[in-house]
């Protein structure tokens, strides 16, 4: 019964036979006890089953509570051999890393000194997929980027950045979203897959396999392989010829959650609910449900009028821009 606690059969009788007292002397036990009972008390105490109650008696704890130790206990072991191994494969990563391209960094600094390093060093074009979580809290500012953005400085030095950004923004991550979009960043809405940085089509970052340890460090892996770049190039490509623009107004302002102009362009486009949501990676019920507010918004009842209500929108909208 306790074998899966690691607890021999000859021990669990032991302790059975000391559970049924209030405690024992050694001495009884002894008499007719079993050959080896030194050893069976030591696997006992050890597994925090039995204590001595007082020189020469033992009293068994209860099960419950020991076992809860024990599983603490062996928990707390392999957390540690996971930390132990992980540092190894640190180790052996680093050791490679020249001859596989591939380097794993551990620690939020480390990851961010990596992104700030390579995005300082690009001439060409920056490329990223981004999605919640957000790790970085702070103004959304053209002074605060253009002082601690590397992505925004690279805009400033001529380099072309394009973006793929997952439906759902906050309000400060709109409000950033914008100032990137006046600084010249092209973006685009649609399902993003992870976090990606592709700089100059010579390196990409992204993060690395989760940890299985409690509360794991951050981890990224910088990706030099030409053939692994190229291959996450690839992808980019491909979630940016079927995702939808994000284009401020007229004032250079993003008034809303982007998704809703993305929403509006497919529904002008004649895609289906189904096809909506493959394109944001969401349910059909999500899509109906934004649908569904679209037309409170304009206070219609029905998709044919929701349709008409559009059009009539989208050549407002154009009419006004010829007029400028």
């Amino acid at each position: 019964m306790l074998q899966a606690l690691g607890v021999s059969t000859e021990a669990e009788s032991l302790y059975v036979r000391i559970a049924r007292q209030e405690d024992v002397a050694l001495a009884s036990l002894r008499e007719g006890g079993p050959g080896d009972l030194e050893a069976l008390l030591g696997e006992l105490q050890e597994l925090g089953l039995i204590i001595e109650s007082s020189p020469g008696r033992i009293r068994a704890l209860p099960l419950a509570e020991a076992a809860k130790g024990i599983r603490d206990r062996r928990v707390a072991e392999i957390d540690a051999a996971v930390r132990a191994a992980e540092a190894m494969s640190l180790h052996m990563w680093e050791t490679q890393a020249p001859s596989t391209g591939i380097e794993v960094l551990i620690g939020r600094e480390a990851a961010n000194a990596a992104i700030t390093d390579l995005c300082a060093r690009s001439q060409l074009e920056i490329a990223a997929f981004d999605r919640p979580p957000y790790v970085n809290v702070h103004e959304p500012s053209p002074a605060y980027l253009q002082a601690h953005s590397p992505e925004y400085q690279a805009l400033g030095r001529g380099v072309s950045v394009r973006g793929v950004y997952h439906p759902g923004f906050d309000r400060d991550r709109l409000a950033e979203l914008t100032v990137f979009l006046r600084a010249g960043e092209q973006a685009k809405l649609g399902d993003v897959p992870m976090k990606l940085i592709l700089i100059d089509r010579k390196a990409a970052i992204l993060p690395a396999p989760r940890s299985y340890a409690p509360e794991p460090e951050v981890k990224a892996t910088v990706v030099r392989h030409p053939v692994v770049v190229e291959a996450l190039l690839s992808l980019f490509e491909a979630v940016w010829e079927r995702s939808v623009a994000i284009r401020p107004t007229d004032t250079g302002e993003l008034q809303q959650d982007p998704r809703r102009d993305a929403l509006v362009s497919l529904l002008m486009s004649g895609a289906t609910d189904s096809a909506i949501a493959g394109q944001f990676g969401v349910t059909e019920r999500s899509v109906r449900r934004w649908i569904a507010d679209l037309m409170d918004e304009l206070d219609v009842r029905t998709r044919l009028q929701l349709g008409a209500a559009l059009t009539k929108s989208q050549a407002f909208r154009q009419d006004n821009r010829q007029l400028l």
